[in-house]
């Protein structure tokens, strides 16, 4: 059986929840890692019960640059005051 590499460009949406984006930010990469032995066994199992006949040998993941905050729930300020964003409609907490 022949082995083939294949490069693949992948986007990845990780949700953290942390006190701040700089203690968000600095677990990101830790889950970009790449999978189990047991992981890689597992997707192999799965592809020869659909008829597929490969086998995935190794995965390696590569970070090229740093994470980005694309969305961000965290408080907001406003006028020296913190916004409340747990219910349903954010106010003003005054005191």
């Amino acid at each position: 059986m022949n082995e083939y590499s294949f490069e693949v460009k992948l986007r990845a949406f990780v949700r953290v929840r942390a006190s701040d984006k700089n203690e968000a930010s600095k677990v990101v990469e830790s889950v970009l890692g790449a999978p189990s032995s047991m992981e890689i066994g597992l997707a192999n199992e799965n592809n020869v019960a659909v008829g597929c006949a490969a086998a995935v040998t190794a995965v390696t993941f590569q970070q090229t640059g740093d994470p980005r905050v694309v969305r961000d729930n965290g408080p907001k300020t406003a006028e020296g005051h913190i916004v409340e964003t747990s219910g349903p409609q954010p106010r003003l907490a005054w005191g």
